[in-house]
């Protein structure tokens, strides 16, 4: 029998969903999409940012965590009337860092040394009182976002707080 270049104690191969803004400033890198709710607890969302301190120049870069309940379709939303309801959100400073750094998760230490050292790591919880996501199958002549439940993770640099400015969807 030929040995082959793999074993059975080979390494799975672990993919990264990375996500950049349209100007280049800001990445963000996250290890999985699909989070599991254990009844108990929920994964936390940990993932890094990756920012290009030349582009955000002063700029303040955030990562949000977004549960929002989609009951209509979107082309009547350009009326006024919005069929969407955020249900929680959350936003963590990544840079500049503030407080003190929390333990980096396995995969935060290896995207730490793999991208240097304007790699900044975040990690977002859910609280328990949050649904799953769920989606509603639409008929085949809709078009535009499912009705349901979802969940959105973004990074973007800002000036300010309140706005949304070079965001990441």
């Amino acid at each position: 029998m030929a040995a082959s270049g793999k074993t059975s104690k080979s390494e799975p191969n672990h993919v990264i969903f990375k996500k950049i803004s349209r100007d280049k400033s800001v990445t963000i890198y996250l290890g999985k999409r699909d989070y599991i709710d254990h009844v108990s607890q929920v994964q936390p969302v940990d993932g890094v940012v990756l920012v290009d301190p030349d582009l955000v120049k002063g700029k303040k870069v955030y990562v949000t965590l977004t549960c929002a309940f989609r009951y209509g379709q979107e082309d009547i939303d350009v009326i006024g009337l919005t069929f969407r309801r955020d249900l929680y959100f959350s936003r963590v400073q990544v840079y500049p860092p503030v407080g003190a750094a929390s333990t980096p998760t396995k995969l935060q230490e290896s995207l730490l040394k793999k991208l240097g050292s304007n790699t900044y790591p975040f990690l977002l919880t859910f609280p328990d009182y949050l649904p799953c996501s769920v989606m509603l199958q639409p008929a085949p002549q809709d078009s535009g976002k499912s009705c349901g439940v979802d969940f959105e993770v973004k990074a973007f640099a800002t000036d300010s707080t309140d706005a949304e400015e070079d965001k990441i969807p």
